[in-house]
């Protein structure tokens, strides 16, 4: 077999996409209700469990924003294999990590469902090892744009990397002090935060006092609760992760997200018999407040 052969045989599609939403809903002008596809962590057809060198994933990405502005805040929704690596990286925007179902190890932090990992733009962090039971988790980025990052030159041969695109660069002088190593202790740098969903929990994805950062936030409702219409000034995303959601005659249950353009009118949301966890995204600061409608 000669090596072009080989070195095809050996680059598999690493990352499935599907062409086309699970369901896509307009509630109103402006007011869409997407839902993710069923399936977990071992994807819609155990797309996962594909014996590939590397693993096979599985992927489908909600964006808040369009082409008219100037960046999208993307919100990748990925299913992964058992025992999964992915060798040290870096993305050159503000990156969040959500895990919903499984574990997975970033650095030396073995996460858990709930579990939230946040890095600054351009910081080398890894490994991503997925546990032995595989992982679902939401990769957030706050400037989609800016989400290829990069890997170091010696990660060019790795088995999960063949079979996309990926960059390969030097690493910047801070991340030169991975250099000969696997894996960086996330005590060592400054530059991540960890915590995990709870109510009331707030992530900006930037600056704090950047008006254009990604904001990310975990929302309880009680059992009957609701929120009266309103708008938002801004892209605005709210994912049922647990309980329930009733608005415009539509049920919302877990992993229905509702994705909403500036100033739209967003009718009464009312939470199930269970009441509702949300996780909600605003793109920029000015998504992130209801504004009241009569």
């Amino acid at each position: 077999m000669s090596e072009k052969m080989a070195s095809a045989q050996f680059a598999p599609r690493r990352t499935i996409v599907p062409q086309k939403r699970f369901s896509s809903d307009t509630l109103a002008p402006g007011v869409l209700l997407e839902r993710f596809h069923p399936g977990g962590k071992e994807g819609p057809n155990r797309e996962v469990h594909s014996d590939i060198p590397g693993g096979q994933t599985w992927a489908e990405t909600i964006l808040l924003g369009d082409a008219n502005d100037a960046f999208q805040l993307m919100i990748p929704d990925i299913r992964m294999p058992a025992n999964q690596l992915w060798p040290l990286h870096w993305h050159d925007c503000w990156t969040a990590v959500v895990v919903l179902e499984g574990r997975c190890v970033i650095g030396d932090w073995y996460m858990q469902p709930g579990d939230v990992f946040i890095a600054e733009p351009s910081i080398e962090y890894g490994p991503l090892l997925i546990g032995p039971q595989g992982c679902r988790l939401l990769e957030v980025f706050a400037q989609g744009h800016l989400a290829p990052g990069g890997y170091a030159p010696e990660y060019r041969d790795h088995p999960t990397l063949q079979g996309g695109e990926r960059v390969f660069k030097e690493r910047s002088a801070l991340n030169e002090r991975n250099d000969g190593h696997s894996v960086l202790a996330l005590a060592d740098a400054k530059e991540f935060a960890t915590g995990c969903l709870k109510p009331g929990a707030i992530w900006n994805l930037g600056n704090k006092d950047d008006p254009d950062r990604g904001i990310m936030f975990d929302t309880r409702l009680k059992p009957g609760e609701t929120v009266a219409k309103h708008s938002y000034g801004d892209w605005h995303g709210i994912l049922t992760l647990g309980g329930s959601l009733e608005i415009a005659g539509q049920r919302v249950e877990r992993d229905g997200l509702l994705l909403i353009k500036p100033n739209s009118s967003v009718s009464q949301i009312a939470a199930g018999s269970e009441g509702a966890q949300l996780l909600e995204f605003a793109r920029t600061s000015r998504g992130l407040k209801r504004q009241p409608m009569v």
